[in-house]
């Protein structure tokens, strides 16, 4: 498949709110399970994960496939999708509304499309090939955008236990990785710091904050996030912020171990 023919924004989207509505049949009515990691997982993720597996091997079936819960598929290029059924499953183990459908789509290392779906909110975050929009409305450059409130700046919920973030805005923890990210590239976030988060946590999001002038950057250096390397597999090495160049600088200014 070239950049041509990426998978085109309605169609992502369908697939997305389908996953969706399969996730919101769950909702506030599972029993969460501990898998080997620790982490939660339900019934929800694992009935999304293989809706996600049929529709998107059904439309694509030439794109290879890497889920969160282990569903695995190699396609005949370099392009993969990368989904999280259910990103934030701690925040839908609890009722929150903050946990979202996350399909990102890798060429190679390269975010080429994605798209976060949170269904209770119906909110749609997608980009495809350099572009991106926040329910149909197209997302500006970070650097032409305005931000509307206070700024503010979002923070994994463990990230008080190890560090100490001198922010000069307010901090919010919302539940989910990718939400936190996207909330970055649509501009209301001035920054996110996502925690050690694993491939499928942001491969969506990293195609809106691509197409938008943000990046992924590990927090130790600042160096670009490999998403190709994160995909084969292994913890992360450090944790993960998000931003525009400048905004990443700021952060890791100000945050110190405790």
């Amino acid at each position: 498949m070239s950049v041509a023919a990426l998978p085109d924004r309605a169609a992502l989207e369908a697939v997305a709110t389908c996953a969706g509505a399969v996730a919101l049949a769950h909702f506030r009515a599972v029993a969460p399970e501990r898998k080997p990691d620790a982490s939660l997982v339900t019934a929800a993720d694992r009935a999304v994960e293989a809706l996600l597996d049929r529709e998107l091997a059904a439309r694509w079936p030439d794109v290879g496939l890497l889920g969160e819960e282990g569903a695995a598929r190699a396609g005949r290029g370099g392009l993969r999708f990368v989904v999280d059924p259910i990103d934030g499953t701690s925040a839908f183990v609890a009722g929150l509304p903050t946990w979202c459908v996350s399909i990102g789509l890798l060429d190679g290392a390269r975010p080429v499309a994605g798209v976060v779906h949170l269904p209770v909110a119906g909110e749609h975050y997608t980009a495809v090939g350099g572009r991106a929009w926040w329910n149909g409305r197209p997302l500006p450059r970070l650097e032409d955008a305005g931000t509307a409130g206070d700024p503010f700046l979002v923070a994994d919920s463990s990230v008080h236990l190890g560090l100490r973030v001198d922010w000069p805005g307010k901090i919010r923890s919302l539940g989910s990785a990718a939400y936190h990210a996207v909330l970055v590239a649509r501009g209301a976030a001035q920054a996110a710091l996502l925690g050690r988060v694993r491939v499928w946590d942001v491969a969506a999001a990293a195609a809106l904050l691509d197409a938008v002038g943000g990046l992924l950057a590990w927090l130790d250096d600042g160096a670009p996030v490999d998403l190709e390397a994160l995909a084969r597999g292994g913890r992360p090495r450090d944790l993960v912020v998000a931003g525009t160049p400048a905004t990443i600088g700021a952060l890791r200014a100000v945050v110190r171990p405790r």
